[in-house]
């Protein structure tokens, strides 16, 4: 049974795995509950989606400015992003129905009106995207609803890094920082998983996570044990889907799998004990020439 709070997860000794959904639900709700159920179904803790305020998030110019690419739902930037978006409420829905699935589900607030918005919602958990670890401003505002928060320092600099982790350490509520690379798919060359040690040695005081936007899921194994709590990945019902994210995502067969050898990895590790199991009695009688 998936532990949808993360504190327990982490004692428990249960890696944290949540399906980042962002905007692959195409900003309708018949297609985000298919993606919350099918995550669950999958095993994972928790689910993630974002909001934005695109009025507070872009400017006139960036509102209005054209907007050609295969990808477009819209003729515009903004109205783009607008149709893209879910209302407060919608989200106060998926909520409550990933409750009822046993599962958290929280979001990333690209602005402060996000994540105010969120925070009165009764969001129970706040992630700082890679792109937001430097306003401020909306991170005190995620930090004001006095929940778990997650960090990803995907294209940040260490200096970057450490006064958005100073900005959390305010919070005596559970952090997690997690390594990420944000290129969308992520190259293997471009993971760097060696880093997440140098995090773990500089904040002890978070929960290490890895994010990741690369394709398959040994890498995602190899995190786990190289010591990460928390593994967040993009997840999709379709990777032909129009939209920037799902390229990057994993598909429903994917996401199982990764639940799968995740929790395997759980059961294999042991507890570091040397001993002789009763199945391997038989084959030291069978095989030893000298008992």
């Amino acid at each position: 049974m998936a532990i949808s709070d993360i504190a327990e997860a982490v004692t428990a000794g249960q890696t944290y795995i949540i399906a980042e959904i962002g905007q692959n639900h195409q900003g309708e709700m018949e297609i985000a509950k298919r993606l919350i159920d099918t995550a669950a179904e999958a095993g994972v803790n928790a689910i993630k989606s974002q909001k934005r305020h695109t009025r507070t998030l872009l400017t006139p110019e960036q509102y209005d400015r054209p907007y050609a690419s295969p990808n477009a739902f819209a003729d515009t930037y903004g109205a783009h992003r607008d149709a893209l978006e879910l209302s407060v409420e919608q989200h106060m829905e998926l909520m409550a129905h990933a409750a009822s699935r046993g599962v958290a589900y929280f979001v990333s607030a690209w602005d402060p009106v996000s994540a105010g918005q969120m925070a009165e919602a009764g969001i129970p958990m706040f992630k700082i995207a890679s792109a937001s670890i430097t306003d401020q401003e909306t991170v005190q505002a995620m930090l004001a609803a006095d929940v778990p928060m997650m960090m990803s320092t995907g294209m940040s600099t260490e200096e970057e890094i450490h006064t958005c982790a100073e900005w959390l350490r305010s919070s005596a509520q559970p952090k997690v920082m997690f390594h990420c690379t944000s290129t969308y798919p992520a190259k293997f060359e471009q993971l760097n998983l060696a880093y997440m040690a140098t995090l773990q040695e500089r904040y002890p005081d978070f929960i290490l996570g890895f994010s990741g936007h690369h394709q398959g899921i040994a890498i995602d194994i190899a995190a786990v044990a190289m010591g990460a709590k928390v593994l967040e990945r993009h997840f999709t019902l379709d990777r032909a889907m129009r939209g920037s994210d799902h390229a990057a995502s994993l598909e429903v067969p994917g996401l199982q799998k990764l639940v799968r050898d995740v929790r395997a990895f759980e059961v294999a590790l042991g507890d570091g004990v040397k001993r002789v199991y009763d199945e391997e009695v038989p084959m030291r009688a069978k095989l030893r020439r000298v008992q």
